[in-house]
């Protein structure tokens, strides 16, 4: 390492020593939120920040993050399709989640992409499900509960979640245990910053490796 980009490194480190950095994360407990949460607060307090995670839905974390009121996102898919100069994903690949869609009628599920008369339900904000394309109706929810509250009345047909927060919702469900799903797509999970820490990036990307 050059002695200037050394010097500028440490110089850097020190203005930042015990700066606190918001990450927005998801709300609820689950396995995947918990080594993520622990991974990435090693990270920040290695580069001498105080890492302050803060439990936000996934919609208004993102709306933060783009305004600059957190300075982070726990994870969120890669391939992010938002195409806002305040976002930078950091290259690293934290996890992977399968997209699955759910039904009660696996005829619901027989290409369902292609099918008008289809009610499809997920929660807002949820980026896995909004970059889906398909013909049926889009019914936007605020939690697990509502979307698949609605399928069992009968007021949708099929809910759009990840097979990880999917599971651990419908195993706490005995009322759902007919439920039937199919694969989707598969995401990659990355970490991603406001471009105010832009500076950190580099580093940042070596810690979480």
């Amino acid at each position: 390492m050059k002695i200037s980009t050394l010097l500028f490194s440490l110089v850097l480190f020190n203005a930042m020593a015990g700066q606190p950095v918001r990450i927005g994360m998801p709300l609820g407990d689950s396995e995947l939120r918990d080594k993520l949460q622990q991974h990435v607060s090693q990270a920040y307090s290695a580069l001498g920040f105080t890492p302050e995670f803060i439990g936000l839905p996934s919609e208004r974390r993102l709306r933060l993050l783009i305004d600059g009121e957190i300075d982070a996102d726990l994870f969120r898919i890669c391939q992010l399709d938002e195409a806002n100069d305040e976002l930078l994903v950091v290259p690293v690949v934290l996890d992977r989640l399968q997209l699955n869609a759910y039904s009660l009628n696996s005829g619901k599920l027989m290409n369902w992409q292609q099918r008008n008369d289809l009610l499809i339900s997920h929660i807002r904000g949820f980026k896995m499900a909004e970059q889906q394309e398909f013909a049926g109706v889009r019914v936007l929810v605020n939690s697990d509960a509502q979307a698949f509250g609605l399928m069992l009345q009968g007021r949708v047909d099929l809910v759009l979640e990840d097979s990880r927060t999917a599971e651990k919702f419908l195993a706490a469900q005995q009322d759902m245990q007919s439920i039937i799903w199919q694969s989707v797509a598969d995401f990659t999970m990355c970490h991603v910053i406001n471009r105010s820490l832009q500076p950190h990036l580099p580093a940042l990307t070596l810690r979480l490796q």
